[in-house]
């Protein structure tokens, strides 16, 4: 039994390939070596690690859409002109500035439906407003609620003729519309 441990011993202490024998009683590199490749390892693992989650950090980052960023590539496009946007709103605040209750209910109609063109015109695509802005993080486009309630008088309005809006609400509602365009940089 004591012959095998010998002899393994040995046959650890040299190294034959071919022609070439390797003692490793002289080989004193060895023990650094292998330290050096197992730090460089350790090393490059936690480099590895770091890149790992800064490409998550930015790629996450990336896929949020940027609203003011959108618009402004769609006014470069063409998509939303200045003046024909600015010549809709002119109209919407005519409306809302007469007498008539028929004009409350178009100019509120008016207005979600410019506030639903910019947001198409930027690729916010969804089946209503509510289903487009889910889409916009809440720290890019304030007060969100105001517009969900704004588009769903107008939906009260599309729905039921007889629906009465007073002026008052109306107003609050085109006022809405119009301070989440101004947050877009459209009027």
């Amino acid at each position: 039994m004591f012959e095998f441990f010998i002899e393994t011993t040995q046959a650890v202490e040299r190294i034959e390939v071919g022609d070439l024998v390797i003692e490793i009683e002289n080989v004193l590199w060895w023990p650094y070596f292998y330290g050096a490749i197992k730090y460089f390892m350790v090393g490059m693992t936690f480099l590895f690690i770091i890149g790992i989650i800064l490409i998550i950090i930015r790629v996450e980052g990336g896929f949020k859409v940027r609203i003011k960023e959108a618009i402004e590539e769609a006014k470069e496009a063409g998509k939303l002109p200045k003046t024909k946007t600015q010549n809709k709103w002119e109209i919407i605040s005519s409306k809302i500035e007469s007498e008539d209750a028929d004009d409350y209910k178009k100019a509120v109609v008016l207005a979600e439906e410019l506030f639903t063109n910019v947001l198409k015109a930027a690729n916010f695509s969804g089946e209503n407003l509510t289903k487009k802005l889910s889409k916009i993080p809440d720290n890019q486009l304030e007060f969100k609620e105001d517009i969900v309630w704004a588009y769903k008088l107008k939906e009260k309005i599309l729905l039921d003729e007889n629906f009465t809006v007073d002026r008052e609400e109306a107003k609050r509602a085109v006022y809405v519309f119009k301070r989440a365009l101004k947050e877009m940089n459209i009027l």
